[in-house]
């Protein structure tokens, strides 16, 4: 098999990575989560195909976030263990202060991302090691079904609630999230890594 390299990253590692079968049916778990309107402008020039070319489809398969979209942001991989503090301050950094930080029990806490009509509230756990993050996150993705995604960053695994494809692209990339870790989104029976800016193997 041919191996592409972008900018240092093997495609054939990172592309496209389809996991284990999920058993959790078509249409995935319900949420209440209410996303802002799909900015279409911002998620076709934050895209690029795997061939480098503009206007890709929307499509699992089809799409890598432009290393662009972090301009002026460190997105180096992580390996030092993290706290849920890192993505605060984080957050902050890239003046996303809106979101409201909360300990829902144990290790895992919420950010509450308001919106004009609802909000977003992405779970963030965490975990031992990045082994262990990555492993909680795609469990909870095959779990909850189609259309949920979510980030991973060292031993930081963050579960997102339903969104369409570009809705969740659109989403990411408003808060530069996919600077922050590896996007991840589940599919009718796998679970798919977007590559982009931020990776991890």
């Amino acid at each position: 098999m041919s191996v592409t390299v972008v900018k240092g990253r093997s495609l054939s590692s990172l592309f496209v990575v389809a996991l284990a079968g999920a058993t959790t049916g078509c249409y995935g778990l319900a949420s209440d989560s209410r996303y802002p309107d799909v900015d279409d402008a911002t998620v076709e020039k934050s895209l690029v195909s795997p061939e480098l070319q503009d206007d890709p489809s929307i499509s699992l398969n089809r799409l890598m976030i432009r290393d662009e979209v972090c301009e002026g942001i460190e997105f180096g991989t992580e390996t030092r263990p993290l706290a849920q503090d890192d993505l605060a301050r984080f957050l902050v950094s890239v003046e996303a202060t809106e979101a409201g930080q909360v300990k829902a029990r144990g290790n895992l806490y919420w950010f509450q991302f308001p919106g004009d009509e609802g909000s977003v509230r992405l779970r963030l756990a965490v975990l031992g090691d990045a082994e262990e993050a990555a492993d909680e996150l795609h469990r909870a993705l095959l779990d909850h079904g189609p259309g949920w995604w979510g980030l991973r960053r060292s031993n930081l695994s963050i579960l997102a609630p339903k969104a369409s494809l570009d809705t969740a692209v659109s989403f990411a990339v408003k808060y530069k999230l996919v600077c922050w870790g590896m996007m991840s989104y589940a599919g009718l029976d796998d679970v798919y890594v977007i590559p982009g800016p931020y990776m991890e193997l």
